[in-house]
């Protein structure tokens, strides 16, 4: 009789087995939820605040830029590589339990900054702390989803961009109009120090315990960046990708650091009224973006898995018209609507790329092949993104304060014209790999 209970309760116990490894991954999911959001949160405060900034410590668009941009973007792509081979080889969760501990303190630092220089550096500081968050944050969801889920888990984390956002620019517009600027800086670090400790204790590796003295250590075969970039460029598909997605940030974030100045230059409003409707606009049309992006990415990507990037190259060429007609709308709250394409389209594209990347790395370069890409399109996207915007509105305006309003948004138009660019790398990702499958 034991014989024959015993088929039943393997069945039993695989099926047990199954389920708690779903509820690990769904949980993992979850936390590196809040992780992105507190990540974005924490590195976008600074464009709903810019302009008190900007008034306080006396800076040009072009410095606004920098402090928004380039000082983040200096470390957090350059230091991605070699936290991304490290992520290859020691525990994921313990890097982003550290990660998210040092650019929290760090956002707290910018709230005690005195001065642009002060400022800079906690910003570069930042970026140092989130730089080794998203590579391991990537592969650690690779691992913990099979691949016909993993588009739309890599779907639900890009959705806490949008979210982070909202409690940026929400959170940070009405702290700043009820209290400071300094302030908003202040409580948006906090709780980042909770939630490292949650992320240390809480989420398994499913690598297992690899000890970091032996993480250190070259192994045979080991996948290094040569090696990595000499795998990589034998596959165009994804340098179309990282072209596509360095456009992408450039938008976006060359946008995103003077929404400030386009509604209180323009349109006149204050801080609390533009955060929270900014915020509704980001969290409802860039989390959309995001789980609508990934849904496409599993839904038609099974029937034709190279076909949500074609989608997400439409989805930008109409962007364009769109964030022209937000820039010049004749009143604030026609705007933020209409901020809605580019706000979808900076979104949508989350999980069909990363998914793809996933696609065009091996299983050995997966977390590196996710570092080039940020690092790229980090250091020239959201690097240059905000100061190419600030240099042309400067250039624009020609040191006369009357036509700071007029200046930017022409600066802004112009931006507008690469969602055109972006589509078109898409584009080619799509005909590359209809040709030759990764």
């Amino acid at each position: 009789m034991a014989e024959d209970i015993r088929p039943n309760e393997g069945i039993e116990h695989s099926a047990d087995s199954v389920s708690a490894s779903r509820r690990r991954a769904n949980y993992a999911l979850a936390v590196i939820f809040i992780v992105t959001m507190l990540n974005f949160l924490d590195r976008q405060v600074i464009s709903i605040v810019a302009e008190p900034i900007k008034r306080d410590l006396g800076l040009s668009d072009t410095q606004l830029g920098l402090m928004t941009g380039l000082s983040f973007a200096v470390f957090y792509t350059t230091l991605a590589i070699p936290l991304a081979a490290l992520a290859d080889r020691w525990n994921r969760s313990r890097i982003i339990g550290i990660a998210i501990a040092i650019w929290s303190l760090m956002t707290i630092l910018c709230g005690l900054a005195g001065s642009f220089i002060q400022l800079f550096l906690a910003r570069v500081g930042v970026g140092i702390g989130e730089a080794g968050s998203a590579p391991a944050s990537h592969s650690l969801i690779a691992d913990l989803f099979p691949p016909e889920r993993r588009a739309g888990a890599l779907g639900i984390m890009g959705a806490a961009v949008p979210v982070g956002a909202f409690l940026a620019y929400a959170g940070g517009g009405y702290v700043t109009e009820m209290f400071s600027w300094r302030a908003a800086f202040l409580l948006a670090g906090v709780p980042g120090l909770l939630i490292a400790l949650l992320v240390w204790f809480t989420v398994p590796d499913p690598r297992g315990k690899v000890s970091l003295a032996k993480a250190f250590q070259p192994t045979e075969g080991e996948i290094t960046l040569r090696t990595a970039l000499l795998e990589l460029s034998r596959k165009p598909a994804y340098w179309h990708l990282v072209a596509a997605g360095i456009l992408v940030q450039f938008i976006s974030y060359g946008l995103a650091s003077f929404y400030g100045g386009l509604f209180v230059r323009v349109h006149g409003m204050d801080y609390a009224e533009l955060g929270w409707k900014l915020g509704v606009l980001v969290g409802v049309t860039g989390g959309f973006g995001a789980w609508f992006g990934g849904k496409v990415g599993d839904i038609i990507g099974k029937r034709d898995p190279v076909l949500p990037l074609l989608v997400s190259g439409i989805v930008l060429l109409i962007a364009a018209p769109g964030m022209i007609a937000a820039i010049y709308a004749g009143n604030a709250n026609l705007a933020i609507i209409l901020l809605g394409f580019p706000t979808f389209s900076a979104t949508f594209y989350f999980g069909p790329s990363f998914a793809a990347v996933q696609m065009l790395a091996s299983d050995r370069t997966r977390a590196m092949a996710v570092a080039i890409y940020l690092m790229l399109a980090g250091l020239i996207g959201l690097g240059l993104g905000p100061v190419f915007v600030g240099g042309l509105s400067d250039y624009f305006a020609g040191g006369n304060r009357a036509l700071e309003a007029s200046a930017l948004q022409k600066a802004l138009a112009v931006l507008a014209l690469f969602n055109l660019w972006a589509g078109f790398h898409y584009w080619r990702v799509w005909t590359w790999m209809k040709r030759k499958p990764a």
